[in-house]
């Protein structure tokens, strides 16, 4: 196959060819060594005298392998040597600059993907939960997941699934299910109501608690669309009177549930599914010990 010359990045004073697919790239190896871990260690390598090095004419390029896209390695280009002219990149631009930049160490590549990233528009949580992960962005990887976790099970649709990934989904399909299973159990056995001490209306605060829990709560709790949670129930019933409940019962009866911390048991079950995933992924903590390719050795080659 005929190989061509890259119309903006085969440099006429270029010191390095590339090869990537049938095209050639020219540029300057010392000043990309100057910014990648993996160039620079590559110009340490010591090349046999009868060996013409690698790179240093179009007839041995060093050749790039196939899993890169050319239109990432354009955008790394574009980010390396035209970054003062380059307009606003896109999220495809941005996630090549973040994959190839630590896959190769470039730290300050990386650490502009991650800066810019966030800014735009496309940057979903399930977005932000697959980059982070595959490109061991440990600070985006739980804020992400929460709010995968947040979102109602329905408006999880196929890409979101694919980005997370098996394990993930799994996790998050069955954090739903586990607090929906505890949510009909609330729903359908209400609290064992009792009266105040004080309380001159015997019999009468029972039969309005375990009303209200069946017409109020328990719609609350099993609405597919809109229902709340928990901690929203439980200060639901702090500042709404209970009709045909006096104030003491009610006090009396919130405070036991409360008390229980039933209504808050979800949260166990999401901080459990988080605990999960920081054990996968690592976290903000871990993130400043590991910053780079990770467990991505930095190759340049095919």
């Amino acid at each position: 196959m005929e190989k061509t010359h890259h119309e903006r990045f085969y440099y006429k004073d270029g010191t390095f060819k590339i090869q990537l697919g049938n095209t050639l790239y020219n540029i300057y190896l010392g000043m990309l060594a100057d910014r990648s871990e993996a160039f620079r260690d590559m110009l340490q390598v010591p090349i046999p005298g009868s060996t013409e090095a690698e790179g240093k004419s179009d007839d041995t390029p060093m050749v790039l392998h196939p899993s890169i896209e050319a239109r990432e390695f354009d955008a790394l280009m574009e980010y390396l040597f035209k970054a003062r002219t380059m307009g606003m990149p896109t999220m495809q631009d941005l996630t090549a600059i973040l994959k190839l930049s630590t896959m190769w160490g470039i730290e300050d590549g990386r650490l502009y993907a991650i800066d810019v990233l966030p800014k735009h528009p496309q940057f979903t949580p399930a977005m932000q939960f697959y980059l982070g992960r595959t490109y061991h962005v440990a600070e985006w990887v739980e804020p992400a997941f929460r709010k995968l976790l947040a979102m109602p099970f329905s408006e999880i649709d196929e890409e979101i699934a694919h980005l997370m990934g098996p394990e993930a989904f799994y996790l998050l399909s069955h954090t739903h299910n586990r607090i929906k299973d505890h949510h009909a159990i609330l729903a359908f056995y209400p609290s064992e109501p009792f009266s105040s001490f004080i309380c001159t209306r015997a019999g009468r605060c029972e039969q309005a608690w375990v009303s209200h829990w069946w017409h109020g709560v328990a719609k609350h709790l099993l609405h597919p669309d809109s229902g709340k949670s928990g901690r929203e129930i439980l200060e639901m019933l702090d500042r709404v009177q209970v009709p045909g409940m006096c104030s003491h019962c009610q006090e009396a009866n919130v405070q036991w549930v409360k008390d229980t911390r039933v209504m808050i048991k979800a949260d166990e079950f999401v901080e459990d599914a988080v605990a999960k995933v920081v054990m996968w992924y690592g976290s903000a903590k871990d993130q400043k010990e590991k910053v780079g390719g990770g467990d991505v050795e930095p190759s340049v080659a095919a």
